[in-house]
């Protein structure tokens, strides 16, 4: 009975390496990790949509994982630098500084890989600029989120003004959808806010545009990339910026783009960061 069970097991085993080559999928699998960068209620099964067909055009198997902060993404690509993120301009800049994080592809939104920090409050306030809001509730996404704390800290800062003295308190609300509640139910006076997620948000309440307005813009500032931890091999990265950049040449990747509310993505150098790297530099982030 032995070699009619190996013979059977050689066989199992040639048709499964078959169907693996003719997929041309990747046996090994790739964690796909988001944190903060879309909006985040329902947004799951997109995401599983978006790592599907970035897994059968690349060849290379991605499983998504949520992440709950910056800091939990980066940690997880840096404990596992076989994994790829979708993740903020600042943690970047500083992942890559101190772990060899790699730039893959950076989204378009407007047709272009930048956007603002927006500062949003509720009508009918007074108040102009950051400045105005002085020993007030500021709520914002991410300690380390670029247009939610980095790039009104640096605003602030420009102006001799100290982000953790100005405001009576700092609310982490934990995502910008939260960020926008927490203005809209009164918990705080003021939010700085992706302008991206407040474009999607009010296409999906936009009841709110008859509560809250922007005030004030911050940057424009690089997009949020599309990043692989340190030992992501060069020629995964190149499938993966192939996939991601020709999204806009067939109809699942015009769909997925469009429910992402994202025009597309476009390889950028390391450089492209270089103005948020100069904020966390003043800012006293580490970096070496």
């Amino acid at each position: 009975m032995v070699k009619p069970i190996v013979f059977v097991i050689n066989i199992l085993f040639f048709l499964t390496a078959s169907i693996l080559a003719a997929a041309d999928v990747s046996v090994k699998s790739h964690d796909f990790v988001v944190s903060g960068v879309i909006i985040n209620s329902g947004n799951a099964n997109l995401i599983e949509r978006f790592t599907q067909y970035l897994t059968a055009k690349s060849g290379h198997s991605l499983k998504p994982v949520f992440a709950s902060t910056y800091q939990e993404l980066s940690n997880t690509l840096r404990d596992n630098p076989d994994a790829i993120g979708w993740t903020c301009g600042a943690p970047y800049v500083q992942d890559h500084a101190l772990d060899k994080q790699q730039l893959l592809s950076v989204p378009l939104f407007n047709g272009k890989p930048l956007y603002y920090s927006v500062i949003v409050t509720r009508k009918g306030r007074p108040e102009k600029s950051l400045t105005d809001f002085k020993q007030q509730i500021l709520s914002y996404s991410d300690p380390r989120s670029n247009s939610g704390f980095v790039a009104p800290a640096f605003q602030l800062k420009k102006q001799g003004i100290a982000i953790k003295t100005h405001f009576r308190l700092l609310l982490n609300a934990g995502n910008h959808e939260r960020s926008i509640t927490a203005v809209l139910n009164g918990l705080a006076d003021v939010a700085a806010i992706d302008e991206y997620v407040w474009v999607e948000y009010l296409k999906k309440f936009p009841q709110t545009g008859k509560s809250l307005h922007i005030i004030d813009r911050i940057g424009p500032f690089p997009f949020t990339p599309v990043v692989a931890g340190r030992s992501v091999p060069s020629d995964t990265i190149d499938k993966l910026n192939d996939a991601l950049v020709n999204m806009p040449a067939d109809a699942e990747g015009r769909q997925l783009l469009k429910e992402l509310g994202i025009d597309g993505f476009v390889i950028k150098q390391n450089k492209f960061y270089d103005d948020i790297k100069v904020m966390l530099t003043e800012l006293g982030w580490r970096l070496n």
